[in-house]
This record gives structure tokens, C-alpha cells and sequence, in this order.
């Protein structure tokens, strides 16, 4: 009974990558023309849209010319170059003639992340974690032009964290927000899962320099905690048990979103977010994100007037289709060995390790991967 049981195992490590490859292979593929635009991208792995890659290969969603779509060029934005040099490809230089031609050609567009890239982070001189001078980043205004012309033709808009904030000008950013009906509060944030400087030297110097300059030059923290910044540079920070009943906000969904895009009612989240309202009927809250303060944690909120429930996805819900991730949900780190197995998202299930909090792919493979899946199925195949 043990030698067959152990034959059995390794029948599975040996032929059930094959099997999945197979039915993969088997599965139709469907064209359609996509456009990536990513202003943040360091290296050629492409992380901040990696992940939507990732799940174009996996559902077998090809270019129009049939080839499938590559993390290192399928997208607009900031190619990095080899000895600090690069290359920008975007709409800036387009007229509004040849933005009208690309609003008809293409399917869809997704903008993962605009918040670009600085002089620190890209020229290595200085600290990276400090602020420094803009490089390049934020949507401009054939950005907002190219957006407003798929909306009149009813093409797909996604759109994510870092979309309307920091860089992008307050007018590109007024004339976006009420396009998808949407208003950023000027407020983003992010959990760490240390807060003191000594173990986390990744932690950004500019919320440590930031926070010091308005307590008093206090850093009292010692333990992970959520770390909220405003536009106007306020750092309001809520530390695990000194402020917070549970350490990592929580991103809830309502029974229609379970159904409709198979995503799990809770889960954590561990990474960046932004606090973005609806301001338009048509723009339906898909899940929200939860805090989960103390009493002390309370008053913090309740002093600088961040919610502690909040959007984390909307859906418009009329006749121009559009969703907007209040994440940075995409940027996972992934391997694209496996993008090329039908099924795998389900083995992933029995391996994930949600006691790591720290650790972004159980977010990924149980809500992003099904919710961006179920939508391009269902604009691109009904």
C-alpha cells in the first residue's frame, strides 16, 4: 500500500505539469488589442504589471497578431535601458487625430501604475527611499484624452493605485476623476510589517523624516502597523495592538461581487492602497477595505478624518464599461512557469501561506486573478 501510494506521488510530479500543459495548449485563445500603460517600471520584469501579464498568458489572450503579450515591451510607459539610460514610448507626443485612430482600434486599456520614476531610485546616487526629484510619471492630458475617447466608444478602462495620485496634475486628475465618477481624498497608505527602523531598513526615510518633523522628532514604533499619507504630506500611522485590534486592513465583498467574479467575502491586504469615494450613481463598490482600530486608533482617524471602512474596487454598472482597483494589486511578484498550466490556480490554494501577512500571492491568486479574469471574459467573450 506504502509503494503505491508513493508511485502515485511521483506520477504526479512527474506527469501532472504535463497533463495541465496539455489542457492549456487545448484551449482556445482569443485576439484582442490591449493597451498596458505602466510609467513605473525599474527593471525589464515589468512588476507593476507583471501580474496582468500573467493573466493575459494564462487565459490564452493574445495580440492581434497572434503572438502573445511580453512583461519587458507589451506596454507604454518607461522602458529601462542598459547604464542608467531610457526610453519613454507613451501618448505624449500623439495628436488628437492619431489618439482618436488608437481609441478605435483598441479593445481595452489598463493603466497599472502612474506614479513613475525618480531621480534617487533611477540613478542610485542617494538614499532610494528618500524623496527626490520626478524622472518622469503621471498621466497627462492625452492620457485623460485617450481615456475619455474609449469611454464614448464603450471600450474597457481598468484602471489601479497609482492612478489619480501623486504625480498627476490637479487638472489631469479633476478631469479623470469625473470621467469614472471617482474623488481621491488626497490620502494613500500602505502596511508594514515593521515599523522600527533598526530591523526594517527598506522602510521609506521620507515617512520616517516626515512623521519626526510634525511629533516632535518622536519615532516611537517598534512593531508593523499601517502608515497613511496625505497629499498635503501628513503621516498618520496606527501601530499593531498600540492602535490596531488587527494589524492589516481587510478587504471585504459583497455577495453580488462573491458570485458574480468568484472572490472570497475576506482577505487580507498587505500592500498600497489609496482611499477613493464614488461620486457618481453608476459606480458600484465591488469590496471595501476595513480597519480595524482600537479605541486609541480610533481617535487618530477620527482626528485626521480617515474612514476606517473604505472602497476597494468599483464597477460601473451602466452601459460604459470601467473598473477601478484602490491597490496596487497587480505588482506580485510571479513566475511565468506557470502560466502555461490550465488549473494551476487551483493547486496554488493548497500551498498559499496566509499566516504570512507580509506576503502579497494569497491576495493575488484568491481575488485579483479570478475578479480580472471574470471581467475580460466577460467583455471579451459575450
Amino acid at each position: 500500500m506504502r509503494k503505491t501510494i508513493i508511485n502515485i506521488i511521483i506520477f504526479g510530479f512527474i506527469f501532472l505539469p504535463l497533463i495541465l500543459w496539455l489542457l492549456w495548449v487545448l484551449k482556445p485563445s482569443y485576439k484582442a488589442n490591449i493597451l498596458i500603460m505602466d510609467k513605473t517600471v525599474l527593471t525589464n520584469l515589468g512588476l507593476e504589471h507583471r501580474g496582468f501579464d500573467w493573466v493575459l498568458s494564462h487565459q490564452k489572450y493574445r495580440k492581434p497578431d497572434g503572438n502573445t503579450y511580453t512583461p519587458h515591451s507589451d506596454y507604454l510607459g518607461f522602458f529601462p535601458l542598459k547604464n542608467d539610460s531610457f526610453l519613454i514610448h507613451d501618448l505624449s507626443k500623439l495628436t488628437e487625430k492619431q489618439i482618436d485612430s488608437m481609441s478605435s482600434s483598441l479593445d481595452m486599456t489598463y493603466y497599472t501604475d502612474t506614479y513613475g520614476i525618480y531621480y534617487n531610485e533611477w540613478y542610485r546616487k542617494n538614499n532610494q527611499t528618500e524623496h527626490s526629484e520626478k524622472v518622469y510619471g503621471g498621466l497627462d492630458k492625452n492620457d485623460v484624452l485617450l481615456l475619455t475617447k474609449l469611454k464614448e466608444k464603450k471600450k474597457l478602462i481598468m484602471a489601479e493605485f497609482n492612478f489619480f495620485a501623486t504625480p498627476t496634475s490637479g487638472t489631469e486628475r479633476t478631469v479623470s476623476e469625473r470621467l469614472l465618477g471617482l474623488r481621491w481624498s488626497g490620502w494613500t497608505g500602505r502596511y508594514f510589517d515593521q515599523l522600527d527602523t533598526i530591523i526594517n531598513p527598506e522602510l521609506p526615510k521620507w515617512v520616517v523624516r516626515l512623521y519626526k518633523e510634525q511629533h516632535l522628532n518622536k519615532w516611537p514604533f517598534t512593531k508593523s502597523g499601517i502608515v497613511f499619507v496625505h497629499t498635503n504630506e501628513t503621516i498618520a500611522i496606527l501601530e499593531k495592538d498600540t492602535d490596531l485590534n488587527s494589524e492589516v486592513p481587510h478587504v471585504k465583498s459583497f455577495p453580488y461581487s462573491t458570485r458574480k467574479f468568484g472572490i472570497p467575502k475576506e482577505i487580507d491586504y498587505p500592500y498600497w492602497f489609496d482611499i477613493t469615494l464614488s461620486t457618481d450613481t453608476s459606480t458600484r463598490v465591488l469590496s471595501y477595505y476595513e480597519i480595524f482600530p482600537n479605541v486609541r486608533g480610533d481617535s487618530i482617524l477620527h482626528h485626521h478624518s480617515i474612514p476606517k471602512i473604505f472602497p476597494a474596487a468599483f464597477e460601473n454598472i451602466k452601459d460604459s464599461p470601467y473598473y477601478y482597483f484602490c491597490g496596487d494589486f497587480t505588482d506580485t511578484p510571479l513566475h511565468n512557469t506557470t502560466d502555461k498550466m490550465r488549473g494551476v490556480e487551483y493547486l496554488k490554494m493548497f500551498v498559499l501561506n496566509e499566516d504570512d501577512l507580509n506576503d502579497r500571492t494569497p491576495f493575488y491568486w484568491r481575488y485579483y486573478l479570478p475578479l480580472t479574469s471574470i471581467i475580460l471574459d466577460n467583455y471579451f467573450k459575450k
